[in-house]
Order: C-alpha cells, then sequence, then structure tokens
C-alpha cells in the first residue's frame, strides 16, 4: 500500500500545492474571481439606469421633433410668421402677437382688432391681470380653418405647447368679443399653471366652464361682472339651450374626450353643465378663490382638493353670525 502524506492528498484534489508559489496564485486566482464577480454585479445594476436615462433623454429630444409632425396644424401654428398668407398687425395696445389672412379686408381689420382689445379688457377684468401671450391667427375662410385648427369646428380653438408656446386659431365666426375672450382664458389657465397642469390636473369641465364665464353666448355678466347682482341666484342654474337644466355628471366630463366625444347635443349640454357649476363656485369664492386656486394647484396642491376646500371655506364664512 503506498502511503499518501496530507499534502500529497490534498494536492492531488487541487487544494494545496507544495510547489513554491502554487498556493499565492490559486488565491489570487481566487481574489480576482470574486472581484470579477462584483465588478459584473456592479455593471449590471447600472445598466437599467444607464437604459433609462438614455430613453428619457431620447423622449427629450424626440417629443418636440414629433409633435409637429403628428400634429401639422400646430406645425403651421409655428410657422404662420413665416408665411406667405399671413402677415401681422402692428398692434402695440395688444400684449398679443396678432396674424391675419392677407385677404382679410379692411372692415374684418378693423373690427377683429377692436374685438381682441375688448376681449384682452375682460379677461383682466376677470384675472385682474393678463399674463397669457399666446398667439391670436384669424382664418376668415373655413378652408384656412380648418388646416389650422384641427378639424375645423367651433368658431376658435386653443393649442398649447409642453415648451410653453400657445396658439389660439379664430374661424369666419370667430371675430367677435366673446369668441376671442373665451380662447383668452384658456391660454391664461395655461399660462398660470402650465401644459402639463392643465392637462394633468384640470379637468376639462372647469378649464370650459370657466373659459364659458367670459363668454356671454353662454353666461352673463352677473356672475362675476356684478357679483352683488340678484339676476341668478346662487345655486340655481339657468335653463339650458334645450330648455331644461343639465344633468350630465362632472365625473362624465373630466376628459377632452369625455367633453367633447358625443353628438352635437351632448356637446351643447356639457358647455351648460361645466358653466353653470363652476359659475356656482365662482359665485361662493369670488376672484380671490379663483387666483388662490390656481396658485395652490401650482404649488402641488391637487385640483379637487382646493376646488373643494376654498369654497368650503367661503361657505363657512358666509354663514350669519360668523366671524
Amino acid at each position: 500500500m503506498v502511503h499518501r502524506s496530507p499534502a500529497n492528498r490534498l494536492a492531488e484534489h487541487g487544494k494545496f500545492s507544495d510547489q513554491p508559489g502554487e498556493g499565492r496564485k490559486i488565491r489570487r486566482g481566487r481574489r480576482t474571481s470574486r472581484l470579477n464577480k462584483r465588478a459584473c454585479s456592479c455593471v449590471e445594476d447600472v445598466m437599467p439606469r444607464i437604459g433609462a436615462l438614455r430613453f428619457f433623454l431620447s423622449l427629450l429630444v424626440a417629443l418636440p421633433l414629433s409633435l409637429p409632425l403628428l400634429y401639422p396644424h400646430l406645425l403651421r401654428c409655428m410657422l404662420v410668421s413665416r408665411s406667405a398668407d399671413f402677415r401681422r398687425l402692428p398692434d402695440r395696445a395688444s400684449s398679443h402677437s396678432l396674424y391675419i389672412r392677407t385677404t382679410v379686408s379692411a372692415r374684418q381689420q378693423t373690427q377683429f382688432q377692436a374685438h381682441c382689445r375688448a376681449a384682452q379688457a375682460r379677461i383682466s377684468r376677470f384675472w385682474g391681470g393678463q399674463q397669457g401671450r399666446a398667439v391670436l391667427i384669424y382664418c376668415p375662410s373655413q378652408t384656412d380653418y380648418a388646416r389650422y385648427c384641427a378639424g375645423g369646428e367651433g368658431a376658435g380653438c386653443s393649442l398649447g405647447t409642453p415648451w410653453g408656446d400657445a396658439y389660439l386659431v379664430l374661424g369666419p365666426e370667430g371675430n367677435n368679443v366673446d369668441v376671442i375672450a373665451h380662447e383668452l382664458c384658456h391660454d391664461e389657465l395655461f399660462s398660470r399653471l402650465g401644459w402639463w397642469s392643465v392637462k394633468r390636473q384640470i379637468p376639462q369641465w372647469f378649464n370650459e366652464g370657466l373659459a364659458l364665464l367670459v363668454d356671454y353666448r353662454f353666461s352673463s355678466p352677473d356672475v362675476w361682472e356684478r357679483p352683488d347682482s340678484t339676476a341668478s341666484p346662487v345655486d340655481t342654474p339657468r335653463m339650458g339651450p334645450f330648455g331644461f337644466r343639465p344633468m350630465i355628471p362632472l365625473t362624465d366630463l373630466v376628459t377632452t374626450s369625455d367633453f367633447f366625444g358625443g353628438d352635437y347635443g351632448h356637446v351643447m349640454m356639457a358647455y351648460q353643465t361645466a358653466a353653470d357649476e363652476v359659475a356656482r363656485w365662482l359665485r361662493r369664492v369670488g376672484q380671490p378663490g379663483l387666483l388662490a386656486l390656481t396658485r395652490s394647484v401650482a404649488n402641488g396642491e391637487s385640483f379637487d382638493q382646493a376646488y373643494q376646500r376654498l369654497e368650503k371655506g367661503a361657505t363657512r364664512s358666509a354663514r350669519p353670525g360668523k366671524r
């Protein structure tokens, strides 16, 4: 029988070597292997983060480039200053850039400028000032209006971008104070909160209802111009355009598709529902409540919470004997 020493047995199994330096090489190799494993683990942890960062940076670059391609009417609005079909009106009294079709008559131009000034004055009274700087584009023909406002529906439309630019397109029926004030009110809310907050936080019924309060086709100046008037009681909605009170729940009018997705009767009833609700709320909270709402949402409070909180606070203050 051949007797093997413990050293020989370990060497045969690769656990130990009696050759000079072999043991150190094995231990060094194991340390290197462990370091390689740790490095691979770190790389595996970092790679998803790098991938997410690349995706985010790509999105930031692609979003401004893709929007004009996906929305050609927006691209036309962005390039209206370079269009040979439109010209800018030199109006120092206006805080907005005004563009009209070159085919607009002198009478239409005079009316348009006067209507813009009156609408801007109405917005300044309603908001206590004006921060919006949207570009106004007047298209006297339905063909042009459809090219600059997707679908060409209604008398006017507002377009906003994530980077802050805004455009108000007015169609053949949009050259009047009510339509211009309506669109300017959308722009004012957009300017005070930003595109992302309006899209993410503000329900469409409030956005439209607020604009309808300066649009006297659907509302009365008594709601805010003369708040002490008794022409419209606080909690009694006006009769809708169909002769009955609107009955669409506000929860069914949150998104743009909710509001405008139905037929003509649905849209008109949606407008009336929004106008009545916001008029009721504004009569309770007043102009200070509206400004407080926009500040609260801008500072991070949810719209629903701020809307209800301000109304409850105004109701408590209005109770008889309340100090």
